[in-house]
């Protein structure tokens, strides 16, 4: 029986921890967001804590990040304000940092991203969902590439010299951009191709 009521414990308890912090829904299944396996990535950790990231060649990550993900469709979410916290954390961490970082890259499909804006003064980094690219420039040109989710790899991509951008920011407003600085159209066009399944290897040099 000691054994018995170990293995009920070990078997509930996440499925509680779950519960406990979703707390604007009742069922974490039905979450407007979010599945439950998103959640449990989310909740693993708090605002300023790190994320794993997908590592592209490894089989199971790789999965998730070939999968065109879906967008965000409640932005009164808190669950969400976390998952963005985390994500910058994770983009600025001296250990790995970046200049953009997509929600699939953390293991989840949603259209969410953190770009480096070095078209601004201080070069800050915002975040943007349900970003897509409407637009870009018929001159393409190979710009050099790396990626957090394909390390130890770097190489040219043929990238468009600048884009047009649709997204909307986390109090709901919808927003279009044209963005002509060509290192920052880069991490756009980057970071939007995580959200379509795309990887940078994807777009070799002609």
């Amino acid at each position: 029986m000691k054994h018995l009521k170990y293995i009920l414990i070990v078997i509930i308890f996440p499925a509680v921890f779950i519960n406990f912090n979703c707390d604007d829904c009742t069922d974490c299944k039905t979450h407007k967001n979010f599945s439950a396996e998103d959640l449990q990535i989310i909740y693993n950790g708090d605002a300023n804590t790190t994320m794993s990231i997908m590592n592209y060649f490894v089989h199971d990550d790789s999965l998730v990040l070939r999968k065109t993900s879906s967008d965000i469709r409640d932005f009164d979410d808190s669950i969400l304000g976390l998952l963005i916290d985390r994500m910058y954390a994770t983009v600025r961490d001296p250990n790995h940092s970046g200049v953009g970082i997509a929600a699939p890259q953390i293991g989840i499909n949603k259209r969410i991203i953190w770009v480096q804006r070095y078209d601004k003064s201080g070069f800050p980094f915002e975040v943007y969902l349900n970003a897509y690219i409407t637009d870009l420039s018929d001159t393409i040109v190979a710009k050099n590439d790396g990626c957090l989710s394909i390390p130890g790899v770097s190489q040219a991509s043929m990238r468009a010299i600048w884009v047009e951008v649709e997204y909307d920011k986390t109090d709901g407003t919808h927003h279009k951009e044209k963005i002509i600085h060509q290192f920052t159209a880069h991490i756009f066009q980057h970071e939007i191709d995580h959200l379509n399944g795309i990887v940078f290897l994807d777009r070799p040099v002609i």
